[in-house]
C-alpha cells in the first residue's frame, strides 16, 4: 500500500525547495524593476539572455539529467559502477562547457550581429557570463536529479536553498553595485551560480573519484541523445516566441515577465515530478502489470496536485504583479491565467512519457516533438507579427494539444499502462479548453482579467471536487486529517 502521509510530506518538501530559487527570482524582479531602474525594454533583453543561458544549459547537460535518473537504477548496487557513472557524467558536462566557452570567445563579434538592438550586439561583453551561468545550471540541476533519485533529501534541500540565495543575492548586487542594466543582472547570475557549482564539482570528485568510462558513456549517450534533441525542441517551444517578438522589446518584456512567473509553475511541476517519478520507476521495475493499482493512484495524485496548485497560484500572482510593478510590466498580470494553464500540458507530458523513458525507447520523442516544434514555429511566424503575444499563446496551445494527444496514443501502443484516463487526460484537457474559451471572451468583450480568472479557478476546483469526491474523504482519513 502507498504511504500517502510520506508521499505528501516528500511532495511538499521536494516541491517547496525545487521552486525556492524561482520564488526568490520573483522577488528580485520587482526590486530591480521601476521607473528609475529596469523597464520593459530591459526585461525584453533579459528574455533573450535567459534563452541563451537555457541553450548553454541544454548543450552542457546533453540529456544527462534524464540519463543519470534512469541509469542510477542500473548501477546503484555497485559502488564502482555508481562512481564511474557520476564522475563520467560530470566530466562530460564540464568538457562541453569548456568547448562552448572557447567557441563564444572566438565567435562573439559575429553572434552579436544577429541582434537588431545595439545593446545586445556587444556579445563579447556578456556572452562568456551566459556560458558560465548555463554551465552552473547544468551541474546543479544534474546533481539535484541524482540526489532526488537517491532520496538524499538533506542534500537536495541544501543545494536548492543555496542555489536560490546565491543567485538572487548576486543578481541584486550586479544590478545595483555593478551596472544598472541587464548586463549587471547577467554577471550576477553567473557569479552566484559559480560558487555553488564549483563546490559541488569538488565534492563530487572527492566522493566518486575521477573516472571516464567510455563504454558506459556510449550506452548513456544512446539513451540521452534523443533526450537532448527532445529537450532542444522543448527549448524552441518555450523560447522561440521571444525571438518573434524581438522587434517590439516592450511587448516582449511584458510577455516575458508573465512567462517568468509561469516558469515558476514549471518548477512546481518539476518538484512534484521529483517526488513521484522515482516511485513510478520503482513500481515499473517490479512490473507494470504487477503494480497497476499503485501506478494509477500515483498518476491520479500527480495530475490532481499539479492542476490544483496551478489554479491556486493564478490570483495571488496577478495581484502581486498589479501591486508591485511600477511600469507597463504590470500589464503582464492580465495573461497570467492562460500562461499558467499551459503547464497542465507539461504535467500530462510527464505522465505519458514515464513508461517510455523507463523502457529506454526515447527516440520516439524526437519525432513527436519535432512535429510539435514545426507547428509552433509556423503559427508564431504567421500570427505573432500580427497579434503580438497572443500569437505566441495560440502557437503553444495548438502545438501542445497535438503533442499530448499524439504522445498518449503512442505511449499506449508502445508501453501499455492502465491509467484512469478521465482523471489524467480528459479532465485536464477540459480545464485547458475552458481557459482558452474564457480568454477569448475576455479579449472580445474587454472584460477585466480579475473577473475572468476567478471564474476559471472556480471551474477548476469544482471539477476537482466532483472528480475526486470519493477519494477526498479517504485521503483525509489516511493522512490523519480526521
Amino acid at each position: 500500500m502507498i504511504n500517502l502521509k510520506e508521499h505528501f510530506k516528500l511532495t511538499a518538501v521536494y516541491t517547496a525547495f525545487a521552486i525556492f530559487p524561482a520564488l526568490l527570482q520573483l522577488i528580485v524582479y520587482p526590486v530591480i524593476e521601476g521607473r528609475a531602474r529596469l523597464g520593459p525594454v530591459d526585461f525584453g533583453y533579459l528574455a533573450i539572455t535567459e534563452a541563451i543561458i537555457s541553450v548553454v544549459f541544454l548543450i552542457c547537460t546533453f540529456g544527462m539529467a534524464s540519463g543519470i535518473q534512469r541509469f542510477y537504477y542500473d548501477h546503484k548496487s555497485s559502488e564502482q559502477g555508481y562512481n564511474r557513472l557520476v564522475s563520467s557524467v560530470l566530466n562530460g558536462i564540464l568538457g562541453r562547457g569548456i568547448l562552448l566557452m572557447g567557441l563564444v570567445l572566438i565567435m562573439a563579434p559575429y553572434i552579436g550581429q544577429l541582434f537588431p538592438q545595439p545593446d545586445l550586439q556587444d556579445f563579447g561583453r556578456y556572452g562568456p557570463a551566459l556560458v558560465i551561468a548555463g554551465l552552473n545550471r547544468s551541474v546543479i540541476a544534474t546533481l539535484l536529479v541524482l540526489y532526488r533519485n537517491e532520496k538524499r533529501l538533506q542534500a537536495f534541500v541544501i543545494v536548492s536553498f543555496f542555489s536560490g540565495i546565491l543567485r538572487s543575492g548576486f543578481q541584486l548586487a550586479g544590478v545595483f553595485l555593478y551596472d544598472l542594466s541587464f548586463i549587471g543582472y547577467v554577471y550576477g547570475t553567473a557569479a552566484g551560480g559559480a560558487f555553488l557549482s564549483a563546490a559541488l564539482v569538488a565534492y563530487t570528485y572527492y566522493k566518486s573519484g575521477f573516472h571516464y568510462k567510455r563504454t558506459l558513456l556510449k550506452e548513456i549517450h544512446k539513451f540521452a541523445g534523443p533526450m537532448f534533441l527532445t529537450e532542444f525542441i522543448f527549448w524552441g517551444l518555450l523560447f522561440a516566441d521571444r525571438f518573434f517578438l524581438l522587434n517590439n522589446p516592450e511587448q516582449l518584456g511584458i510577455y516575458d515577465n508573465a512567462m517568468k512567473f509561469a516558469i515558476g509553475i514549471q518548477m512546481v511541476i518539476q518538484g512534484l515530478t521529483g517526488a513521484i517519478q522515482p516511485e513510478i520507476f520503482r513500481y515499473m521495475k517490479d512490473g507494470i502489470k504487477n503494480r497497476k493499482s499503485e501506478i494509477r493512484t500515483m498518476t491520479n495524485l500527480f495530475m490532481a496536485e499539479a492542476t490544483g496548485i496551478i489554479a491556486l497560484a493564478i490570483l495571488p500572482v496577478m495581484i502581486f504583479i498589479h501591486l508591485f510593478y511600477e511600469t507597463d510590466l504590470a500589464l503582464s498580470s492580465g495573461i497570467i491565467g492562460i500562461l499558467f494553464i499551459r503547464f497542465i500540458f507539461r504535467a500530462l507530458y510527464q505522465v505519458f512519457s514515464w513508461p517510455i523513458l523507463f523502457e529506454k525507447k526515447t527516440a520516439v520523442f524526437i519525432y513527436i516533438n519535432g512535429i510539435v516544434l514545426i507547428i509552433n514555429l509556423a503559427i508564431n511566424w504567421l500570427l505573432t507579427p500580427v497579434i503580438g503575444f497572443y500569437g505566441a499563446i495560440t502557437a503553444f496551445m495548438a502545438a501542445y494539444m497535438f503533442q499530448i494527444i499524439s504522445l498518449r496514443i503512442i505511449q499506449q501502443r508502445m508501453v501499455p499502462v492502465s491509467y484512469n484516463y478521465f482523471k489524467v487526460f480528459y479532465f485536464p484537457l477540459s480545464v485547458i479548453c475552458s481557459a482558452v474559451l474564457l480568454e477569448i471572451v475576455k479579449v472580445v468583450f474587454s472584460i477585466s482579467p480579475f473577473i475572468i480568472s476567478p471564474i476559471l479557478v472556480v471551474v477548476i476546483f469544482a471539477g476537482l471536487a466532483f472528480l475526486y469526491r470519493e477519494e477526498i474523504p479517504k485521503l483525509a482519513g489516511r493522512i490523519g486529517f480526521r
